[in-house]
């Protein structure tokens, strides 16, 4: 038995409908791109912490 799947090729709006999808999970209004930010944002004000009054 093959585990392979042979599958019809998607119709455009289906293709679309996927993109899309795709794009929202990615982008930075995604809870991973949200948090990316977040972290991203506390570790530049530690940072910036510690420029201006050393540990």
């Amino acid at each position: 038995m093959s585990l392979v799947q042979q599958r019809a090729p998607l119709s455009h709006e289906e293709e679309y409908k996927y993109a899309e999808m795709a794009m929202k999970w990615y982008g930075w209004g995604s809870p991973i791109g949200l948090g990316i930010l977040l972290v991203a944002l506390a570790a530049a004000a530690v940072l910036a912490r510690i420029a201006v009054y050393g540990f």
